[in-house]
């Protein structure tokens, strides 16, 4: 769907559809004035096979939904794409696998939904957009999609922060069968709560009073998901407060000379916080003075944050380092000292 670096689909930018491939303003004024089935197939076009390197990078979904306004544009071409037989394969294969091993993300259902998503993220957007200009249209489609469709995540979250509480509510019971009754699928059913974008749609279903046995199927996920991020903190890979001084000030390097690299001055000032003690003063106060800017600014953070006097002139020396991450860091550390001294 996705236009390769070395071969590309995209029109020349004398072109219409060159023109609305790339976003561009003069794209849509062109659109406008050209003849509307022309405009339409051209923006349509798009729609269907998402002209950007990485949605991730670039929104586009506002400008092309605005010309679907603009042009009056039917919808037809955006359901036929969404329910075209490829998107059903996909949700096959997914509940393929879930039968096989009650987990939706496993596997090729893993593949299966990437694949949905790239195939159909964008079209699922501009819908989105088109709901909040209030086209019922797209609003049945985007229902329709999100109780069968394969990439019915990203529908939901376009529908949590669109669609009516009654409209959600309606859409429990599908959503809860792509989930079997099984260990498995009641750990996935926990992740999918936890892991939701928007948690809208799933705080409606726990609380429907009409589905009494659909409430308390999600509030047991919810539990075994807040459950589950628990023993995930417990197994964090970052410092502890059993972890001592130099041990904190060595996990701050790690990340400075990790890639891509990590600034972690403030959660090692917090850690330092818990395990700092007396006797360990005086090397906070000549790591501050002589450390390497990472461990330096955590340092100077941590003495700035205990309102230590010493650490005024080094803050002084640290804001006028050529580092200009140590400079900044020191300026910040001083700004957050309240007392006469400062």
């Amino acid at each position: 769907m996705f236009a390769s670096p070395v071969e590309t689909d995209i029109a020349p930018s004398g072109t219409l559809l060159g023109l609305l491939q790339r976003g561009r303003g003069d794209g849509a004024l062109h659109a406008l004035a050209a003849p509307r089935p022309e405009a339409v197939e051209a923006l349509e076009h798009c729609v269907l096979h998402d002209p950007r390197p990485d949605w991730r990078l670039e929104h586009r979904s506002l400008y092309y939904a605005r010309l679907y306004v603009d042009l009056r544009a039917e919808l037809g071409g955006i359901e036929k794409h969404l329910f075209d037989p490829v998107d059903g394969i996909a949700a096959a294969a997914a509940a393929a696998d879930r039968g096989a091993t009650g987990d939706p993300g496993a596997g090729d259902a893993a593949r299966a939904d990437a694949v949905a998503e790239e195939r159909t993220g964008l079209a699922l957007s501009v819908l989105g957009h088109l709901v909040s200009y209030g086209d019922r249209h797209a609003l049945a489609l985007l229902r329709r999609y999100a109780a069968d469709g394969a990439n019915w995540r990203w529908a939901l979250d376009e529908l949590a922060v669109r669609d009516d509480d009654a409209g959600l509510r309606a859409l429990g019971p599908a959503i809860l069968a792509r989930f079997p009754r099984t260990d498995p699928g009641d750990a996935a059913l926990a992740r999918a709560v936890r892991d939701a974008y928007e948690p809208r749609p799933w705080r409606l279903w726990a609380e429907d009073a009409a589905r009494p046995t659909q409430a308390a199927r999600i509030e047991r996920a919810r539990e075994d998901g807040d459950f589950g991020r628990w023993r995930r903190q417990l197994r964090s890979p970052g410092p502890r407060p059993g972890w001592g001084v130099p041990a904190v000030l060595s996990w701050v390097q790690e990340g400075h000379d990790a890639t891509p690299r990590s600034w972690r001055e403030a959660p090692a000032a917090r850690c330092l916080a818990a395990t700092a003690a007396d006797e360990d003063r005086p090397l906070l106060l000549e790591t501050a003075a002589t450390g390497t800017p990472p461990v330096r600014a955590a340092a100077l953070r941590h003495l700035a944050e205990r309102q230590d006097p010493a650490v005024l002139p080094l803050l002084r020396a640290a804001a006028d380092d050529p580092d200009p991450d140590l400079a900044a860091s020191a300026a910040g550390s001083f700004a957050r000292m309240r007392g006469a001294a400062a």
